[in-house]
């Protein structure tokens, strides 16, 4: 009998009835007759053995049944239908689907996660087998919840940096997975803005100083500005007030052009900020493509479907018993061009010919 499998012996009209605990519910597993008098019950022997032997194969087809893997999904806001897709797909191609051997847990705090701490101990308490965390917020709460449960990042800034993992090659704890590091892509999205934007001498950066991964790029964009001898100026925003007011200030201190670092916050409040971009007359730049199709300018970095589809195969080393101390945190190896012709004819801006024909993505 198999020993992860959890019953009980009940009586019941005068049969002895065996009943699974096990998940997915409670279930019959065989039954004979049993009287029972001054004290003393006694079943019928003719039908032990073949009780018995109903009872052995029920067990040994449960457990048969394909293990149930639960899967944490840990994000700051919704993900957007198009992630989840793409992650429900990466996993599919490794054999892993919803309804049949795979749960997958997605949870986000109503507002942050400093507000919302227990957001992530929620799935450690579901005992979940794997926690895929997307971006370094996430990370983080999932680290603080447990240290034991196998942690895979997707969409973080400089794991290192931050104090996530030891080294990108051996990670080392229980984190590992896929970073946004990459030592030229701020410098690239500067140089795209300077390049659509004639007369560009002013450049303003939204930053979300809260998220641990903006420090560092941060650092690199103002490296990148300095380098081009470019103005600039540095506002915070993270939720919908704080973008109003950004936007009014650039726009009233002569910005010509807006980087946004990434963030979560940008994928949450996209439409908005390309309202209230286009409303100041503002170009803009980001590192997700998301962005663009709400109505940004362009877009310069990795592709975050394709991300959340490539944390699947280390979701499924770690369910077949890896260590995440062993595997190595992956990088970008490519990067996307994404550029709104519609938002660059709103804001009057010509795109120049050899930009769009190395476009990966043009919206027209």
């Amino acid at each position: 009998m198999d020993p992860a499998e959890t019953w009980r012996l009940t009586g019941f009209r005068g049969r002895l009835f065996a009943i699974s605990r096990s998940p997915p519910g409670r279930k019959v597993l065989g039954s004979m007759h049993c009287t029972r008098r001054l004290g003393r019950v006694k079943c019928d022997d003719a039908n032990s053995s073949r009780f018995s032997a109903a009872l052995q194969r029920a067990v040994a087809a449960r457990a048969q049944q394909p293990k149930l893997w639960r899967i944490g999904l840990l994000a700051p806001a919704a993900p957007t239908p198009a992630m989840l897709s793409a992650f429900r797909d990466g996993l599919r191609d490794r054999g892993y689907v919803e309804g049949q051997n795979l749960f997958i847990d997605i949870r986000w705090p109503q507002v942050s996660f400093e507000q919302n701490p227990d957001i992530a101990a929620e799935l450690v308490r579901s005992k979940a087998d794997v926690i895929v965390a997307w971006t370094t917020p996430s990370v983080v709460a999932a680290r603080r919840a447990t240290s034991t449960i196998p942690i895979v990042m997707v969409s973080v800034g400089d794991p290192v940096e931050t104090g996530i993992v030891a080294s990108l090659a051996r990670p080392g704890g229980n984190i590992t997975g896929i970073s946004n590091i990459s030592t030229d892509l701020t410098s690239k999205q500067v140089e795209l803005l300077v390049e659509i934007v004639p007369g560009m001498n002013h450049v303003g950066v939204v930053t979300n100083l809260k998220n641990p991964s903006q420090a560092f790029q941060l650092r690199e964009t103002e490296k990148a500005i300095r380098a081009l001898g470019l103005k600039f100026e540095v506002v915070e925003a993270s939720v919908p007030d704080e973008f109003d007011r950004a936007f009014a200030r650039l726009s009233a201190d002569g910005a010509k052009g807006v980087v946004l670092l990434a963030d979560p916050s940008l994928i949450e409040h996209r439409r908005r900020i390309a309202k209230l971009a286009q409303e100041a007359g503002l170009p803009t730049v980001f590192q997700r493509g998301e962005n663009v199709e709400a109505g940004g300018l362009l877009s310069y970095g990795p592709n975050l479907n394709g991300q959340f589809r490539d944390v699947a195969p280390y979701v499924d080393k770690l369910l077949k018993g890896a260590k995440p101390a062993d595997l190595p945190v992956a990088l970008p190896t490519k990067f996307e061009l994404v550029i709104n012709l519609q938002t660059a004819k709103a804001l009057g801006l010509a795109v120049p010919p050899t930009l769009i024909a190395r476009a990966d993505e043009v919206i027209e």
